[in-house]
């Protein structure tokens, strides 16, 4: 069973660049990657809205920032190794999308993730 939990854009870069910070993520230490990830993943979710009326509501509630959008993350495990040594514990999550996007960040951005859906569950 898949579990879904969903934060904010600004909070997903942060956990990102964390991420990159610590070396889990060799492909790249460059935020702007991870920035125009999520703004481009942020277009394809109100592409995909069909009434003209509920994308100009989104848009107005983000303030038409991806930053301010709520996004669905999936843990796809719990991984212990950076450049093929041990290190300690982070999570392997996914953008779930039409695109998916996978990355590495610290475990407690996605404790906190889980923390905060559970809240709106």
């Amino acid at each position: 069973m898949t579990y879904i939990v969903f934060a904010s854009g600004k909070q997903i870069i942060d956990a990102a660049a964390e991420g990159a910070n610590r070396k889990f993520n060799r492909s790249t230490k460059d935020s702007a990657v991870y920035e125009s990830m999520l703004h481009e993943f942020y277009e394809l979710m109100l592409s995909d809205i069909r009434l003209k009326s509920l994308c100009e509501k989104a848009r107005k509630r983000t303030k038409n920032d991806w930053r301010n959008a709520q996004f669905p993350l999936t843990l796809l495990m719990y991984h212990k190794h950076r450049a093929m040594q041990p290190c300690e514990t982070h999570a392997r999550i996914c953008l779930m999308g039409q695109y998916q996007h996978i990355f590495d960040i610290p475990l407690e951005y996605w404790e906190m993730f889980e923390e905060q859906s559970k809240q709106y569950a």
